[in-house]
């Protein structure tokens, strides 16, 4: 504009609407961003999905474990601990459960720790009181028996 010897004259009100909205993205944007760093998710100072608490005792224990994915559900619905062994009747112990995967645990559901066989039969080695509607209070108490169960399954797994 300048070098045409033109003034700039006012945005068409497309463009002044384009602005706008892209104003009103990049403010979301930011409250998004403060947002996030506000948030203090580590595994050790916050219990954002409720079975990560049971993953950290698991591995704190040695034992190996990872989220199992239902393929009806979509989504996960379960803990795998253990690994299969060759020789061996069962390998590994499945734990399901139904959590809240919000920020804050707010619904904790239980835990049902069932080992599984080569052929697929499965045999309950601990489930969570009134399992699938335990109470959020016993969450903390709930997860470390399960994981004392789970342990001590898998060492009877190991040794027979």
């Amino acid at each position: 504009m300048t070098s045409l010897s033109m003034e700039d004259g006012p945005d068409d009100p497309l463009i002044a609407r384009g602005k706008q909205e892209l104003d009103e993205i990049h403010s979301s944007v930011i409250r998004l961003d403060t947002w996030v760093q506000a948030q203090h998710c580590t595994l050790h100072a916050c219990e954002c999905r409720a079975d990560r608490l049971l993953r950290q005792l698991l591995d704190e224990r040695g034992i190996p474990a990872q989220n199992g994915m239902s393929a009806s559900a979509g989504r996960v619905t379960c803990v795998i601990a253990g690994e299969a062994t060759p020789g061996s009747r069962v390998g590994y112990v499945m734990v399901d459960h139904r959590q809240s995967i919000d920020h804050q645990v707010r619904i904790h559901g239980g835990w049902r720790a069932r080992t599984r066989s080569q052929d697929g039969e499965l045999t309950l080695v601990y489930q969570s009181p009134e399992y699938p509607h335990t109470d959020l209070q016993t969450y903390r108490a709930d997860t470390l028996a399960c994981v004392e169960a789970v342990d001590i399954a898998l060492t009877d797994l190991h040794n027979s």
